[in-house]
């Protein structure tokens, strides 16, 4: 009897289940146990583990709020894995009656369909069926596109550098870093709500906006960095020989460079953000390509579940005995003496870690946008007083500041 049903069970399409209430996890059980096999995480944090250990999974059904990691994280770091199958994976969330704000936001983040509460048994089933079928087919077709990719050094679109060649670059570029004590950095860099623009103007409006941006990535880099798109709307940078600062510097040129303008092609006018992900070898604790790229897509991850048109990166500054070279001149850009590095505001910004009173006083001043690469740190400061004052006057705030806590180690 057992040996009838393993092939048939074997066979049932792969669900993960991603809910913080025990009572919502049993009725999407009890709706789809039957037709697929579904395996359960508590919070995020399981559900995004599962995910990276379980490659069968081909649907993800998740709540909004849930300790941890909560849904619209849990989704940034699903659509910006460098894993295609996680990448790719369809993300149904569930959402309460009526709350186009959790929708547009999770939408923004990369959700691919809502289930609103209290369940319906009918409308769960369609669309998990639809999704399950979906997601096959798209793996069929992304094993054939991504065999044919590994096969050439350029993206064809773009012509920027190819996912296989940068990785094999990368492991050059670190390989001499390591030999010479010089600091190399990975830049991760993702289109904000590229999903949102393909639903709305389709392939070849997007073809031309990921060639526009290729055309500006080249411009505002080096002779010496590889730019490459390694996925959808989705672009990696290496930068040898050079720090958190001179990443940063290369960071907000490029992030300024697509915000400058909206994209323009045949009378339509598109407002195009990125985001940005910055890892550094000799200032951040990670020793292999995949370490930095890991390193780079979680930072990503996170200024994408914060609006985006933002920079993830390291908030203190590298070991003063590392080697730096200043940045050789911008291709595209001004000349080199007009973008050395003590003239950048955005420099300045990054030579002294202020204290918490000068940190207020710029607040009170508007000047609080140049502490932004500070803010883990002067947040991880406060804590102590957070949770004091919550022992002390009995605020309930337990959960909050261990979220807190959880969210700002995530940035370091």
């Amino acid at each position: 009897m057992s040996a009838e049903i393993q092939p048939h069970a074997a066979a049932k399409a792969r669900i993960l289940v991603v809910d913080d209430s025990r009572v919502i996890r049993k009725a999407i059980s009890k709706i789809l146990g039957d037709e697929f096999d579904l395996i359960e995480a508590e919070d995020g944090e399981v559900g995004w583990e599962r995910l990276l250990e379980d490659d069968t999974i081909q649907v993800v059904i998740a709540d909004v709020e849930m300790p941890r990691l909560d849904g619209y994280s849990l989704i940034c770091r699903i659509r910006a894995s460098d894993e295609a199958r996680i990448r790719e994976a369809p993300v149904i969330i569930i959402t309460g009656a009526n709350d186009d704000e959790t929708k547009e936001r999770a939408l923004a983040c990369g959700a691919t369909d809502f289930i609103v509460k209290p369940l319906d048994s009918t409308q769960l089933l369609m669309r998990a069926r639809a999704h399950a079928k979906l997601d096959q087919t798209t793996r069929k077709l992304a094993e054939t596109t991504v065999a044919l990719e590994e096969q050439a050094a350029a993206d064809p679109l773009t012509q920027l550098h190819s996912r296989r060649y940068f990785m094999q670059r990368g492991q050059q570029d670190l390989s001499h870093a390591k030999r010479h004590g010089n600091p190399v950095a990975v830049i991760r860099v993702d289109i904000d709500n590229f999903r949102a623009v393909y639903r709305k103007h389709g392939d070849q409006m997007c073809d031309e906006i990921l060639v526009w941006l290729a055309k500006i990535f080249t411009a505002a880099s080096r002779a010496e960095d590889t730019v490459a798109r390694v996925g959808g709307g989705e672009f990696a940078v290496i930068v040898p020989s050079s720090g958190r600062r001179e990443a940063m510097v290369l960071c907000e040129r490029l992030r300024a460079a697509a915000d400058e303008k909206p994209f323009t092609h045949n009378g339509v006018s598109i407002p195009v953000t990125i985001s940005l992900g910055l890892a550094v070898f000799g200032h951040d604790q990670a020793d292999t390509m995949e370490q930095l790229m890991g390193l780079a897509v979680q930072r990503l991850t996170q200024v994408k579940a914060e609006g985006g048109n933002r920079i993830g990166g390291p908030a203190e500054e590298a070991p003063p005995d590392l080697a730096r070279q200043p940045p050789a001149p911008w291709r595209g850009a001004e000349p080199a003496a007009e973008v050395s590095i003590p003239e950048l505001t955005l420099e300045e910004a990054f030579m002294e870690q202020p204290d918490m009173e000068k940190s207020l006083q710029m607040l009170a001043g508007g000047d609080g946008g140049e502490l932004v690469p500070y803010l883990p740190d002067l947040m991880t400061r406060i804590i102590p007083l957070l949770e004091f004052g919550n022992k002390k006057l009995d605020l309930g705030l337990g959960f909050a500041i261990e979220s807190l806590k959880a969210k700002i180690q995530g940035r370091k």
